[in-house]
């Protein structure tokens, strides 16, 4: 039978009893008076219907059913006091896990930096990184393997998120000394078809964001080939298979070493952002926070 009235202070205090072998130690321990430990001792009798103690001129020894109980309780209390000590620590962030979700691209050109000064200070929080698609991303986060994204805007469906926006991002077209010549006049946008396209997976986000840039602008994009890794893409725009789009800060190195041109587009490809997507109304993890206070992202967006 479950007795539900049987507060965790008098098992706690029988406990101390039994592992003293005397009420004025445990009183001790326990920083509470003797007669408070002498009577919770007897209430724990009354409710558990027995006696639970043999007291004697030389302290105390618990029955057999009375150390039966212990046996059970003491493991039980270990166990209260390991989730807490754990809690604590994850608290304090002396352990914890860090569970994101992103791209590639996003991981090794944004998110990397603070993965190192993060890993700097808080050495012992375990670091897991999904690397996925924005849409992959975010469905790893609906169903909680990760505890955030941070992923290409604009997304679609985000009535559950919340979206805080991180970094500007400008999308630009890119080609090898071949096209060398297009870098110094530019391009109109429904000039795109006659080049041969290299372009990410249509699954992307990025690539869904080009796509409806080229519709709105009267144009269909019919790559020649289709990869799922924007530095793939860059090299082999730098062998001259074709043009490829990239993002302008991503690609900074590539485009000064030298062999890449930044071929201007007209009208431009509409700016975008990279943000970080979390569940609403789920609470933030410890680990979570102090990577986001380490981003140096307001704290009102913390505090969501």
């Amino acid at each position: 039978m479950m007795r539900a009235d049987i507060s965790l202070d008098l098992y706690r205090i029988f406990c101390a009893v039994v592992r003293t072998g005397n009420m004025s130690r445990a009183a001790k321990e326990l920083y509470i008076s003797q007669p408070a430990v002498s009577m919770a001792v007897r209430q724990l009798e009354e409710r558990m219907g027995g006696e639970l103690l043999v007291r004697t001129a030389r302290g105390v020894y618990p029955t057999a059913e009375g150390k039966t109980l212990y046996t059970y309780l003491s493991q039980a209390m270990g166990l209260i006091q390991a989730a807490e000590d754990k809690y604590f620590q994850m608290l304090h962030m002396e352990t914890g896990e860090l569970k994101i979700g992103a791209s590639d691209s996003v991981i090794a050109h944004f998110l990397l930096p603070y993965l190192e000064q993060y890993h700097k200070h808080f050495p012992d929080i375990s670091i897991k990184v999904n690397n996925k698609t924005t849409y992959e991303s975010l469905r790893l986060l609906r169903n909680g393997s990760v505890d955030v994204c941070f992923v290409n805007l604009p997304i679609e469906g985000d009535g559950d998120l919340d979206v805080t926006p991180c970094m500007d991002i400008q999308d630009v077209l890119i080609g090898g000394e071949r096209y060398r010549p297009l870098a110094q006049v530019g391009m109109d946008v429904r000039s795109l078809p006659k080049y041969p396209l290299l372009l990410l997976e249509d699954l992307s986000n990025s690539r869904r964001c080009l796509d409806k840039y080229a519709r709105e602008n009267g144009v269909e994009l019919n790559p020649i080939l289709e990869l799922g890794s924007s530095d793939l893409l860059v090299s082999f725009a730098k062998i001259n298979l074709g043009l490829t789009f990239v993002i302008r800060e991503f690609t900074k190195e590539a485009l000064s070493s030298g062999g890449l041109y930044e071929i201007p587009l007209v009208p431009p490809v509409p700016k975008r952002q990279i943000g970080m997507v979390r569940l609403k109304e789920v609470a933030m993890p410890h680990a979570l926070r102090g990577f986001v206070e380490l981003m140096g992202l307001d704290k009102n967006d913390i505090d969501k």
